[in-house]
């Protein structure tokens, strides 16, 4: 019999253990796992469209974030896509289940439940609550001026695109203000200064949301950081310019390799992006330095994250929304006060554990169902059952001639990644054999048990989603 989403989710949970790894941190609890009646802080940073790999440029997320705390290698994020991963962050839950599913019209904004989120459950409970920077796409269909209830300090991107370096309007509690084109007015240094400024202002405990908008495309950097990175060597991946996609199910759409001209654009696209973080990494040393001056460091959990991954001509594609590795893998990296020494840990966090984690540090109850699962005890080194298996999903109306793919439902595995496409296309790539998803092998009899075995899994996993995938 087929399990409901949650059930069937919490049995996995069940069945997995997490294997411990070797932590350096002091021997005591965090304040909301020891009982103590001050809660903590939290501040959470979002890049937008961050690759897992683009943090080596950011000299302060290693040094002030993962030398002090646990960096996630193994996090995903379960709908490669700004505003539904947004809504997955701030709820807890799955695209199908928030009902964001695309950034724009019925099926975005409209579906996300302002009433009810990370930010109205913390403000509840007493935190003084602040967003800097990019809330969700096409929010402003509620109208201008709205702030959304559980936000003290509201600093947010209106335009439309929000994704905009100059010439943007912000709405600032609900007074709309405009930004220009000089130097001063790039949207990074403003947003972290207005950062800054809710730290300085804020009350005990708080929760600072900040967003900018780096790396997104046009991803154009601060003056002081254009063509900082024009020496940065080639990407070395082997999925980039994929020589032969005839496995993929997609390959007649896409049927010759990136062009001279092509890999150059895509090489720009990376340098640029790239060299938008550099303005972020500055704005973390000063969220850093404002909780330092104002005493808050040491009962501060910070989180630096991405809202999803971009590919880099990988398979011979670019953009996200797609299944594949580099559109779902993601940067997370958390400092806590209570470690004295950067750990890694592999196991499989998700967007959608965010909201229950934080809930968690902060002491607070969940309003309302999540599908994710806290993990703040691994960021004391603590063994907890955990997953063996995630869903990652689109189930918007993307157009292959617009370069995003058909809706699918996938099973995310330590092994394996199976997807099923809504029109019938079938991908299951062996990541311990093909980590770059070379050779797709959903045909391949040598892997028939194993895609039956995932199939089964998938549909369990599956049960409870408002919008099946046909079978073929």
């Amino acid at each position: 019999m087929a399990l409901p989403l949650r059930a069937g989710a919490a049995a996995l949970a069940c069945a997995a253990c997490i294997v411990a790894f070797t932590t350096n941190r002091a021997p005591r609890a965090h304040a909301a796992l020891r009982g103590d009646a001050q809660p903590l802080n939290v501040v959470f940073i979002l890049s937008d469209d961050e690759r897992e790999d683009g943090t080596p440029v950011m000299h302060n997320v290693q040094t002030l974030l993962q030398q002090h705390g646990v960096t996630f290698t193994n996090n995903h994020v379960t709908t490669s896509m700004c505003g539904p991963s947004r809504a997955s962050i701030l709820t807890g839950m799955y695209s199908h289940h928030t009902g964001v599913v695309e950034n724009f019209g019925d099926d975005s904004y409209p579906r996300f439940d302002t009433a009810s989120n990370l930010a109205v459950w913390l403000h509840d409970a007493g935190y003084d609550t602040g967003l800097v920077g990019k809330y969700l796409n096409d929010y402003t269909l509620d109208g201008h001026n709205v702030v959304p209830p559980g936000w003290d300090d509201w600093q947010v991107m209106d335009s439309v695109p929000e994704e905009r370096y100059y010439d943007y309007t912000l709405d600032e509690n609900g007074s709309l203000v405009h930004y220009g084109d000089a130097p001063s007015d790039y949207s990074t240094t403003v947003l972290a200064q207005k950062a800054v400024d809710f730290i300085d202002g804020a009350k005990r405990p708080f929760f600072l949301y900040f967003a900018p908008v780096a790396p997104h495309l046009p991803a154009i950097p601060a003056p002081q950081d254009a063509g900082a990175l024009k020496d940065l060597p080639p990407l070395s991946d082997p999925a980039v310019n994929e020589t032969d996609i005839a496995d993929k199910p997609w390959a007649a759409w896409h049927d010759r390799s990136m062009t001279e001209r092509a890999l150059s654009y895509t090489d720009q696209v990376r340098e640029r992006q790239l060299e938008t973080l550099l303005a972020v990494d500055r704005a973390v040393g000063q969220v850093v330095d404002a909780l330092r001056a104002k005493g808050e460091l040491d009962r501060t959990v910070i989180f630096y994250t991405s809202d999803n991954g971009f590919l880099w001509g990988e398979h011979r594609l670019g953009g996200k929304i797609w299944p594949y590795e580099p559109s779902t893998n993601v940067p997370l990296i958390v400092r806590t006060p209570w470690a004295i020494g950067g750990t890694v840990d592999d196991e499989p966090v998700l967007n959608i554990d965010f909201a229950p984690t934080i809930a968690q540090l902060a002491g607070v109850t969940p309003a309302s169902p999540v599908d994710g699962a806290s993990f703040a005890p691994f960021l004391e080194g603590r063994t907890e059952p955990w997953r063996k298996a995630y869903l990652v999903e689109y189930l918007g109306k993307s157009e292959l001639s617009q370069g995003g793919p058909p809706p699918f439902v996938g099973v995310h595995t330590s092994r394996y990644l199976y997807v099923e496409y809504r029109n019938g296309w079938r991908e299951l790539y062996d990541l311990r054999r093909d980590p770059w998803e070379l050779q797709n092998v959903a045909f391949d009899p040598a892997y028939a048990k194993v895609r039956a075995s995932l199939g089964t899994l998938l549909d369990r996993l599956d049960a409870a989603r408002p919008h099946s995938v046909s079978s073929s």
